[in-house]
């Protein structure tokens, strides 16, 4: 296996270990050290590797028509919560071509709920485009 494909592989498998809180993570470690045996040279990369893998699976962006107060931040983020799970590193963009409504993009997944969006579906279904 080659060498950035192999950290690869590892910085995944310490990440989806990590990835359950209840998980003791210095014994996590250990074990990594352990199973790594004459390959210990490569735990920097392994380390940093996890680190953009942990920074790219928890963050969440939400797109929104206009600046909104803290308030409703909070109420997002509680439903956010609700749907991706806590722990997320949730950030709020500005996007004037929305109209109004939101977006919310994870590494996986998109969500439309922009009045664009729906104006969108609405002529392409007009149309009749798919």
């Amino acid at each position: 296996m080659k060498k950035d494909k192999e950290i690869g592989a590892w910085a995944r498998a310490l990440f989806l270990a990590l990835e359950n809180k209840d998980r003791d993570e210095d014994k996590v470690i250990k074990n990594l050290i352990l199973a790594l045996d004459k390959k210990k040279y490569l735990l920097s990369s392994i380390l940093k590797k996890y680190e953009r893998i942990k920074n790219s699976e928890s963050k969440i962006d939400v797109f929104v028509a206009k600046e909104i107060d803290e308030n409703l931040k909070n109420s997002i983020n509680q439903k956010v919560e609700n749907l991706f799970g806590k722990g997320k590193d949730i950030s709020y963009n500005v996007d004037e071509d929305l109209i109004g409504g939101f977006r919310i993009k994870t590494k996986d997944y998109l969500v439309k709920a922009s009045i664009r969006d729906a104006l969108i579906k609405i002529k392409n279904n007009a149309y009749g485009h798919n």
